[in-house]
């Protein structure tokens, strides 16, 4: 397996030390993309929030630490999600915060369950948007939101980790997925154009 293909399975699926190794590059490398996020989902602390794809939880770390929202994550990954429960730990004694090991397609939780959802760079990895889209709508509350947020295919064109297992999905395809789900949907541009937020509110 060469270097560039490790890293692309590293991305879509941390496992060992590698996988903290590449979890640590991408904390560091994405933060802009997590501010820009939590800037678009307005957060109050009456919402309940989930983090579709949550990794180490080093996102839902920085919103517990500014808000009293309650915030769930979730990941089709057992090991990584057990270094997010470590950094939690005191948000999920207090149950501010809990993680459940599952993929975006088939969620366990209820209908409306809750307020706003969001995902970061994990739509590369989807097999499909339909499905996934349609089961955020169910979860999401009445007017509920979801942000999106991905960098370009230009951008991605430019790494070359992601020539391995990465979809390409248009700007076209982002939002007519969501329309058919049942969404408005508003495409915000970020770091000057080298990435996208989509914020879908469920109709």
């Amino acid at each position: 397996m060469s270097i560039t293909s490790y890293m692309a399975k590293q991305f879509a699926d941390p496992k060992g030390i590698g996988g903290s190794v590449i979890s640590f590059v991408m904390n560091r490398q994405n933060r802009p993309l997590y501010e820009e996020t939590i800037r678009l989902l307005s957060i109050a602390d009456s919402d309940s929030i989930l983090d579709i794809g949550c990794g180490n939880g080093y996102v839902l770390n920085l919103m517990a630490h500014r808000h009293s929202a309650a915030f769930a994550g979730i990941d089709p990954s057992e090991e990584i999600l057990e270094a997010a429960s470590r950094r939690n730990r005191r948000f999920m004694e207090s149950k501010k915060m809990s993680f459940t090991c599952q993929g975006v397609g088939s969620m366990s939780f209820s209908d409306e369950s809750f307020s706003k959802a969001y995902t970061i760079n994990t739509v590369y990895f989807w097999s499909d948007l339909n499905r996934p889209m349609g089961e955020i709508r169910r979860v999401l509350k009445p007017n509920g939101v979801f942000v999106n947020t991905l960098y370009t295919n230009e951008t991605l064109s430019r790494l070359s980790h992601t020539r391995f297992g990465y979809k390409r999905y248009d700007a076209q395809q982002l939002i007519n997925a969501g329309v058919e789900a049942g969404f408005a949907v508003k495409a915000v541009p970020i770091l000057q154009g080298a990435a996208y937020c989509y914020v879908y509110r469920k109709r």
